[in-house]
């Protein structure tokens, strides 16, 4: 129903609900037929134009009448409050994605308008390499239509890794950008194959292997997608001045290793690393133990040896440096090298070349067994050992001795130090086991991280650690230790409790495998 407002050439009306709705003055009220109206407001209506309702000194009440009951506020927060949620953050999400594209957008166009006209200018593969045959790294370029490279994080003989930001899923991933030339690329592909065959195996990321995402092919250049991982252990080592980390951290890093091992052992994946070193070895977050493995860049299946000569020298197992058919159990032995340079921050074996290599090995473990070098090749074997002539079981094979690199540096030596560097004889250990521990203790001594006192009672925990070691490194593969063996050991399975006190373990700020952020690493 509506009243009259207006009586002219056009009648004007209000509804009944708006006049009854009309908040009342305190002085003066106003009625349905008293509705007052301004001098401007009675001209607009003789002009012809509708005033919905009066303007007064009170405010105007939004009517409620025709709103449907499942549209009013105390339906939206009480019954419906779930579905009030579920649409709020519906409308969140799809602005926040929106606003991601958009700033993914920008960044592509800003790298590109910024980076165009940089490249071209190297000296291979149409100007994109340089001499190296490396790709020219160009922070903000775009690599795939998805990926902005930040900076370079790694180089090496297969090509350098890089730091860039996936814009799909706007995380932070490693390209590892191989070389342009042939044989680089096809080892790439092999080790895409590898890592694609262990992603298979592992779907669920459980055996401490570094994941691989994708890869693509790049201006002739074989990119390969990886999770973005933390700080390596040489690096680790590094930041602890090279003094090395406790036991305890050790045994965490020891077990996880071993799980990769196990699982690289299987004999439905039965790959062998090849290159297992520090430097190879990640931590997931800076502050955590968690590690994993990476670089299977030098690696192959069991039965397809690719190379007669692998892994870095510092690491290297008896049977690759003499020619002998190799397994699995190469990295095992590297495994023993890199726990034991954790625990006292230098390489176990540090030789200079690989006859100094050879020769520092022998002096802590003892000679190599007769029958591995009657196996091994004349040409791999003359590098190391020469025939005694002696029939004595054990003694037919002797060390070659080598002149000291260092008597034709030292031209001011007189010429008997020069006869005493140049006829200097290494001795094997006739007992590898105290010759072992010597060396690790001999090691943390010099450093003073360990007390005498407590160096000499060697604590419970230091001799599993040894016991261990010793057995990684058995010079004969088949006697070497498994990994399913390594897991069991009492080392491995010990509780922290049975970690030696504060002052006689190393690297004190390392406490119960929480590493603190290493000075300038985010």
């Amino acid at each position: 129903m509506y009243h009259s407002s207006y009586q002219g050439q056009q009648q004007h009306t209000i509804p009944m609900s708006m006049q009854q709705q009309q908040p009342l003055g305190p002085q003066q009220p106003v009625g349905p037929m008293h509705v007052q109206y301004s001098s401007m407001q009675q001209q607009q209506m003789m002009q012809g134009h509708s005033i919905p309702y009066p303007v007064s000194s009170q405010s105007y009440v939004q009517p409620t009448a025709g709103r449907l009951p499942a549209d009013r506020p105390i339906v939206k927060l009480s019954v419906s409050l779930i579905e009030t949620y579920k649409t709020i953050n519906k409308v969140y999400y799809e602005e926040r994605d929106s606003r991601r594209a958009a700033r993914a957008v920008a960044q592509k166009m800003e790298a590109s308008a910024e980076t165009a006209a940089d490249f071209g200018t190297g000296t291979h593969n149409n100007g994109w390499d340089d001499e190296h045959y490396d790709y020219i790294i160009k922070s903000g370029e775009i690599f795939n239509s998805r990926y902005i490279i930040r900076e370079r994080i790694g180089k090496g003989s297969f090509g350098q890794v890089v730091r860039a930001v996936d814009t799909e899923s706007n995380k932070d991933v490693a390209i590892k950008i191989i070389k342009s030339k042939r044989p680089f690329l096809m080892q790439a592909k092999t080790e895409v194959a590898l890592l694609s065959h262990l992603c298979e195996k592992d779907p669920d990321d459980q055996h401490n292997i570094v994941r691989l995402i994708t890869h693509f092919m790049y201006r002739n250049h074989q990119c390969l997608v990886f999770e973005m991982l933390s700080l390596n252990l040489y690096e680790l080592l590094k930041n602890t001045q090279f003094r090395g980390v406790s036991l305890n951290l050790i045994r965490k890093f020891g077990k996880q290793i071993l799980r990769a091992l196990q699982f690289l052992g299987r004999k439905d994946v039965d790959i062998i690393h090849c290159d297992l070193k520090p430097e190879n070895i990640l931590l997931r977050h800076p502050k955590r133990s968690g590690v994993k493995v990476i670089d299977f860049g030098s690696s192959c299946e069991s039965n397809k040896p690719m190379y007669s000569y692998i892994q870095s020298r510092f690491y290297r197992s008896p049977e690759v440096m003499l020619g002998l058919p190799y397994s699995v159990a190469i990295d095992m032995w590297s495994l023993g090298c890199i726990l034991v340079e954790m625990y006292t921050g230098e390489p176990l074996f540090s030789g200079s070349d690989q006859v100094d290599q050879m020769q520092k090995i022998v002096k802590v473990l003892g000679m190599v067994p007769t029958h591995m070098l009657d196996q091994a090749s004349d040409k791999s074997r003359s590098i190391f050992f020469e025939r005694t002539g002696s029939m004595i079981p054990g003694e037919e094979w002797a060390l070659k001795q080598q002149e000291s690199s260092t008597a034709d540096s030292k031209k001011s030596a007189s010429s008997a130090q020069k006869q005493k560097e140049q006829t200097s004889v290494v001795v094997p250990s006739k007992n590898p086991a105290a010759s072992l521990s010597e060396a690790i203790l001999a090691e943390t001594d010099r450093k003073k991280k360990t007390a005498p006192v407590e160096a000499g009672q060697a604590s419970a925990l230091f001799e599993m650690f040894v016991d261990l070691i010793q057995r990684m490194l058995a010079f004969d593969p088949k006697d070497r230790i498994r990994p399913e063996e390594a897991l069991k050991h009492p080392f491995i399975v010990a509780s922290d409790q049975t970690q030696p006190p504060a002052a006689a373990s190393p690297s004190a700020r390392m406490q119960q495998g929480s590493i603190g952020p290493p000075p300038g690493f985010g």
